[in-house]
């Protein structure tokens, strides 16, 4: 996508002097994660321990994968709850794909375009019709659900190569190649959410969508180059699913639902404040394992860790929203 002939968007690029509130609200997540951490070192010894550390952060791996995907979107104002269905039925290609005989790289480049292909649907049916993006994707959703039992034949594929499983599981340092997979998607989103004119642009178009038109932004490209590097992105997320688990169950969608938003809504409260954002997302993610770590720990039933998840959104998204009007009416 070519931005080059493309106006600065006013409103982004202005920038107030940084008070000790705003730097305060900037860092408190990360400083909550501190003293959570340190709290729980105090009072719980497993948490002294790095071996429990190191299973915590590269347990949520998968997770910040499916949270950071979601920010590409979310950045630009618009929904995509296909992410983790996605992700599910694009491993279930590749797996039945390598079982066929078909060459691994090449399994993983059809289960790309296919994800390519769904975000495409998802923008035609949000940017070029004006669905609503929660409801379309939430449809979505809800098709790749029974897709992926269909390419599954309803069970659990097993018999993965082994190509998968040490992409996703050999170590490099002591952690998990799929941990650096995750660590070095942050960096990227990073850059490109702050250091390039497209991020800018996304943002802009998140915050004002006809103002951003008026200024001549090709507000609609963007938006559906977002759904489609989105869907892709997601498919590659199936490969390292794929791998991780050395299986794929159909079923397994809706459990990676609720865990990115959450994650991806908090981390808008850090950071940059009032925007998604990939170095808040994984701040927020680790916050919240640290406190569900915690819960179970201290025996905790299991339901506890669906409200605990479904609180924090809900807390998330109204800090978030609350957020991104401050910083709105700062712009004024």
């Amino acid at each position: 996508m070519s931005t080059r002939s493309l106006p600065a968007p006013r409103a982004v690029t202005l920038r107030a002097k940084p008070s000790i509130g705003s730097l305060f609200e900037k860092w408190a997540l990360v400083g909550a994660l501190v003293v959570l951490l340190a709290i729980c070192m105090a009072t719980l010894p497993q948490f002294r321990t790095a071996s429990l550390l190191t299973t915590m952060f590269n347990a949520q791996s998968l997770v910040l994968l499916l949270a950071l995907t979601a920010t590409i979107v979310l950045r630009t104002g618009d929904f995509d709850l296909s992410v983790p269905q996605n992700m599910v039925v694009s491993a279930a290609v590749i797996a039945q794909l390598s079982a066929a005989g078909v060459p691994p790289m090449v399994a993983v480049a059809i289960a790309v375009a296919g994800g390519i292909v769904v975000g495409i649907v998802n923008a035609a049916l949000v940017v070029r019709v004006g669905v609503d993006s929660f409801v379309a994707t939430l449809g979505s959703f809800t098709a790749l659900a029974g897709l992926a039992y269909l390419v599954t034949g309803g069970k659990v594929l097993t018999g993965v190569p082994d190509i998968f499983v040490n992409l996703a599981r050999s170590q490099l340092a002591g952690i998990p190649l799929i941990t650096w997979f995750a660590w070095a998607l942050v960096i990227v989103l990073w850059y490109v959410y702050q250091r390039t004119p497209v991020g800018r642009y996304m943002l802009f178009i998140g915050g004002n969508r006809n103002a951003a038109r008026l200024t001549g932004v090709p507000v609609n490209r963007i938006r559906t180059s977002a759904y489609m590097i989105s869907g892709g992105l997601a498919a590659l997320v199936g490969a390292l699913f794929l791998g991780y688990f050395g299986a794929v169950d159909p079923s397994v969608g809706g459990q990676y639902m609720l865990q990115p938003f959450a994650a991806a809504y908090l981390g808008a409260t850090a950071i940059t404040v009032g925007r998604f954002n990939a170095v808040g997302t994984l701040v927020a993610l680790y916050f919240l394992t640290v406190g569900i770590t915690a819960l179970q720990l201290l025996g905790a039933q299991t339901w506890v860790t669906n409200v605990f998840y479904g609180l924090a959104l809900m807390i998330s998204v109204t800090a978030a929203k609350l957020a991104g009007r401050r910083n709105a009416s700062a712009r004024v």
